[in-house]
């Protein structure tokens, strides 16, 4: 590639001479030029590396191998970042671009290249005409989105952020619009050459991440549970007094009254239980799924365990944990 090795060649040049600029003279205190040696240094080794990328990225270019000479020539740009023949790089640039059909980036390369000094070197007409030449291949597309902050892409590339108008090659293309906490949308869009196309996107929000539940629902569910399991033992205890009571006589016989009453007592303990129950496997069920915050990394936690085992009376539900 012809015009890389002039970008090459001139970058080889600029490093020559801005080491001999950087070279301390002799009335140059020894104390000054020690300070500089380490900035210098560090230009020196970003010079080095530029040029290496350059040279690879115009072999890679010659094979073909356009991508790879890009993500070069990219690189170099990196590194130069305050040389003043850092624009060479962006014509380097533009001719990858081009290649891979990159149109609208080609151009933005081209332009930046004659903004930043190619305006004032041989390359000027040429690049003027490519611009020529490549404003006759590209479409307009316009974007209208219901949120502020978003990115563009097109054909699985990024091209800007809070764009309303870019352009693309005539053609199809797939159009993507991104937005933190939305759900990304994309639209297909046919642009002719030197035509405009107008896109509009209703981005929705994301559900939100489900974080457990309210550790109240768990207290609730475990207070209705030891409510219940006191009022059935009240009456249940109530039930075995009136039972002991009606057999202590002599002959054990209790009236008809007394029996419907041990009857309402015992039926009324068993419901309760059977609500204990339910409360507890609901208090079990929430505790899985609540949100406790830190607690598992804090010690000191309280803690609370429902024991539900049989017991030498039938089934028992008991209350433990830590405080």
């Amino acid at each position: 590639m012809r015009d890389g090795r002039w970008a090459l060649v001139a970058l080889v040049a600029m490093a020559s001479i801005t080491a001999r600029a950087q070279e301390p003279s002799e009335e140059a205190p020894a104390e000054q030029a020690e300070a500089e040696a380490p900035a210098d240094a560090d230009a020196d080794a970003r010079l080095t590396e530029a040029r290496e990328r350059i040279g690879r990225g115009e072999q890679l270019y010659a094979d073909g191998s356009y991508e790879a000479a890009l993500a070069e020539f990219t690189e170099t740009l990196d590194l130069l970042r305050g040389h003043q023949l850092r624009y060479l790089v962006l014509y380097n640039m533009a001719k990858c671009q081009e290649r891979l059909f990159l149109y609208d980036a080609a151009l933005a390369s081209y332009r930046a290249f004659l903004e930043q000094g190619g305006a004032f070197t041989e390359l000027e007409g040429e690049v003027r005409a490519k611009i020529d030449m490549l404003d006759g291949l590209l479409g307009t597309v316009r974007v209208t989105v219901n949120v502020r902050a978003y990115e563009v892409w097109v054909d699985d590339r990024r091209v800007g952020e809070g764009l309303d108008t870019f352009l693309v090659p005539g053609g199809t293309h797939k159009v993507e619009i991104r937005a933190e906490g939305y759900v990304p949308a994309q639209q297909e869009v046919q642009v002719a050459a030197r035509a405009e196309r107008s896109l509009n996107f209703e981005l929705e929000r994301l559900a939100e991440e489900f974080e457990g539940l309210s550790p109240v629902l768990f207290w609730s569910a475990t207070g209705v549970a030891v409510v219940a399991v006191g009022v059935g033992a009240g009456f249940g205890i109530r039930a075995l007094q009136q039972r002991s009571d009606v057999d202590a006589r002599t002959p054990p016989l209790g009236t008809d009254g007394e029996s419907d009453d041990i009857r309402k007592s015992a039926l009324l303990a068993d419901v309760m239980f059977a609500v204990a129950g339910a409360a507890a496997i609901t208090a079990v069920i929430f505790a899985l799924f609540t949100d406790w915050g830190d607690d598992d990394d804090d010690p000191s936690a309280t803690r609370l365990r429902l024991d539900v085992g049989p017991t030498r009376g039938g089934l028992g539900v008991g209350l433990g944990g830590s405080f």
